[in-house]
């Protein structure tokens, strides 16, 4: 849930975060290009799942690399947080790489919670436990834009950076448990 409120979040901010740079960095009148942005996005989107298939080959668990890939998150979407907050000139450059490498980190994402909910939520809960993680999502990408002239666009990302903090944290957690459980018993639900 965390994760995809977070990117719920930069859905609506990336538009209005670009433009903004765009406008520091070329002056007002500047067209900001969205469609060459957000096919950029696709391409980097495309290129985390791909890396998702390498790794997976590579035999290393999705656990662990998507550990990593929320850690990577957490720290691009602070950045984009820490150039779009900065009172001078906001590095273009900066902005886009940061919303670039968590864009891969999206394509990394749906293969690996896919893998993820297959391995440890039961089948026969699935639908049941996949709504009731939907309630939290609900209820921080709304409570963000219900907010949204309060916290600004500054805001908006930071908060995103805390959910993307909060996941990296309950899948290192997870990560633990797994080393802790004993070998021998199955991957089925492990208690966190």
């Amino acid at each position: 849930s965390l994760f995809e409120a977070a990117m719920y979040v930069f859905v609506l901010q990336w538009p209005p975060a670009i433009s903004r740079a765009v406008t520091k960095s070329f002056g007002e009148g500047a067209a900001t290009p969205y469609g060459t942005v957000f096919s950029c996005f696709m391409a980097c989107c495309l290129f985390g799942s791909t890396l998702f298939g390498q790794f997976a080959k590579m035999g290393i668990p999705t656990e662990r690399f998507t550990a990593g890939m929320l850690a990577i998150g957490t720290i691009a979407m602070s950045l984009a947080t820490y150039t779009v907050s900065s009172s001078a000139t906001m590095s273009l450059s900066a902005l886009i790489a940061s919303f670039f490498v968590f864009e891969a980190c999206v394509g990394m994402y749906f293969p690996a919670i896919g893998t993820l909910r297959s391995k440890y939520v039961p089948d026969s809960h699935r639908s049941v436990i996949m709504n009731l993680f939907g309630i939290p999502l609900n209820v921080l990408v709304v409570s963000v834009f219900l907010s949204i002239s309060k916290l600004g666009l500054n805001g908006a990302l930071g908060v995103s950076s805390g959910a993307l903090a909060l996941a990296t944290l309950f899948m290192i957690k997870l990560n633990f448990a797994i080393k802790a459980k004993p070998s021998g018993t199955t991957g089925e639900a492990v208690s966190a």
